[in-house]
């Protein structure tokens, strides 16, 4: 069979269209070297040298550094020293600089396939472990920020540098410059290359935390049942002991604040006795603190226990328990942030104090205030976790219990335990201080009581004046006037008299009344002068009857009226 021309030449093209790609995949492979960058002129994208397998930046860098050698040995004497220094800085820069690029890239942790179910215990273990991955991602991210503003300071240093580099003149400042650029790039190329390992170590990190929180909550919806009778009597003992703990902190919290009154603040080691009390008196609270939140989870997991057997719990003090639990953890949670900051205040300050010249004793106590404020910060983190962890029993608690009750009754439940929630804390916020009146404290109470008080007030003035009206009806207008001022001047001697007892209520006292009067005759001078001016004037026309109630009267603007 004969083969076409075109048939031919079209076989033939695609033979060289081959040929031609097989010889660009070769001469790619034996693509030659990048060019060493000059001193004398580097251009923008000089590092790109550097940039590629570890190997050959490796020989890349080892070479160049031995080219800047040579380059170096070239400058005039007086230019050297300072040559030499910035070549040790590029030679040690390139070092780090391939160090990192030995490192691996970071692998994301896996977990272990869920199990079927898990108990308390394992539900406690899972979530310290999310607690540590959290506070372990939260160090990464400090971590990532920190090597952030390292490398935006590297960048402006380049920068400058490069500025530096291009105003230089010919000739020896213009290696001096290059060597600085060099040294200042180099520097930079360490912490990008340092930012991105850290960048990649947080993202694992955050990841591995977010599949641990997913763990536990998977965790907490598989709880196995417990071993009945034998788990309540040992959990029943662990919180009778949970409870002497609790009673033993008490007594150490009054210790403490016993032994902080009475200490000599005229010397300098009685105040750092005196702040080494404070510090005993706050670790005394934070101590305490944990025994009570110890206390609720042995509750809380003895109240779990006692929702899978087959007795009926008492619903009424579970709710109760339940109730204090959210209370203990809400308080607690407010008061964290306070007891961090006097510790961290304390470190700080005890860090900072000057040693020299001290006594024995002052060291000493020095040194068991740093002591002191460690172990307080400690404690706190300890109690954190503690919380942490009530709030998770508390949560298992209550999905027993809507499992034990049903929908209805436990959405009944949650309602009420709201209800009783908002009236605990409108109770706490009434006797929480708003502001002081001089050394009198107003709280929130206070403050009601004080609307209560003028409340009364008003009602009884309005249902005085009003019997009043109903009187004055049937007589006459010069009587009719009179009965007017009488109400009025109830109304007026109510209203005084509330406002003496409201504010004798909350404390005030009236014992500097005249100072309190000086103060209101400037304010009426300048800015209430019209209206008391006013209220003066209908007082006089009130007493002297010069206007009556029922006078037909006539303005001078027109207006006329009875």
């Amino acid at each position: 069979m004969m083969v076409s021309k075109t048939a031919r030449f079209l076989l033939l093209l695609l033979g060289m269209l081959a040929l031609q790609n097989v010889y660009a995949q070769q001469a790619e492979e034996r693509a030659p070297e990048p060019t060493a960058p000059e001193l004398k002129s580097l251009q923008n994208n000089w590092w790109s040298y550097f940039t590629g397998p570890r190997e050959e930046v490796a020989a890349r860098a080892e070479r160049f550094v031995e080219r800047l050698a040579l380059q170096v040995a070239d400058l005039e004497p007086r230019n050297q020293p300072a040559a030499l220094a910035a070549l040790d800085a590029i030679r040690d820069n390139f070092g780090a600089y391939l160090a990192l690029l030995d490192e691996d890239e970071v692998e994301l942790i896996e977990l272990p396939s869920p199990a079927l179910s898990y108990s308390i215990d394992d539900l406690l273990n899972l979530a310290a472990r999310a607690r540590l991955a959290r506070a372990e991602a939260a160090a990464e991210q400090l971590e990532v920020e920190r090597e952030q503003r390292i490398l935006d300071g590297a960048t402006r240093r380049r920068d400058l540098s490069f500025k530096d580099y291009v105003d230089a003149p010919p000739g020896d400042a213009r290696i001096l410059t290059a060597l600085r650029l060099i040294q200042t790039r180099s520097a930079q190329a360490i912490a990008a290359r340092r930012l991105s390992l850290l960048q990649q170590r947080y993202e694992r990190s955050a990841a591995h935390a977010e599949a641990m929180a997913l763990r536990v909550e998977l965790a907490s919806t598989l709880l196995a049942e417990s071993d009945g009778d034998a788990d309540l009597e040992r959990l029943a003992e662990a919180e009778a002991a949970a409870e002497e703990a609790v009673t033993e902190a008490q007594g150490r919290l009054r210790d403490a604040e016993l032994a902080a009154i009475g200490l000599d603040l005229d010397t300098p080691q009685g105040r750092s006795q005196a702040r080494l009390q404070q510090q005993k008196r706050l670790e005394a609270e934070v101590q305490l603190a944990l025994a009570q939140v110890t206390r609720a989870n042995w509750q809380a997991r003895r109240w779990w226990t006692e929702t899978q057997r087959d007795a009926v719990p008492d619903m009424g003090e579970l709710q109760n328990d339940a109730l204090a639990w959210e209370e203990l953890t809400r308080t607690i949670n407010g008061r964290i942030t306070e007891w961090k900051r006097i510790a961290e205040d304390e470190l700080l300050t005890v860090q900072t104090v000057s040693r020299d010249g001290l006594s024995r004793e002052s060291r000493r106590l020095l040194d068991q205030r740093l002591g002191l404020a460690q172990g307080t910060l400690n404690e706190i983190a300890e109690l954190q976790a503690a919380v942490a962890d009530l709030t998770l029993l508390g949560n298992a608690v209550d999905n027993a219990i809507a499992q034990y009750s049903g929908a209805f009754r436990s959405w009944l439940t949650a309602a009420s335990r709201q209800v009783k929630t908002f009236y605990l804390r409108l109770v706490g916020l009434s006797d929480a201080t708003l502001f002081s009146v001089g050394e009198t404290p107003v709280t929130g109470g206070d403050i009601l009581r004080v609307l209560i008080i003028f409340a009364v007030a008003f009602v009884l003035s309005r249902g005085i004046r009003h019997a009043i009206r109903r009187f004055s009806t049937s007589e006459s207008s010069g009587t009719q006037a009179s009965l007017y001022t009488v109400g009025r001047l109830t109304h007026y001697t109510i209203i005084i008299i509330a406002s003496f007892i409201a504010l004798s209520s909350i404390g005030l006292d009236f014992s500097n009344l005249a100072l309190v009067a000086g103060a209101l005759s400037v304010g009426i001078g300048f800015g209430l002068q019209s209206i008391v001016s006013n209220f003066v004037s209908g007082l006089i026309i009130l007493f002297e009857h010069t206007l009556r109630v029922g006078d037909y009267i006539e303005l001078d603007t027109g207006l006329t009226g009875t």
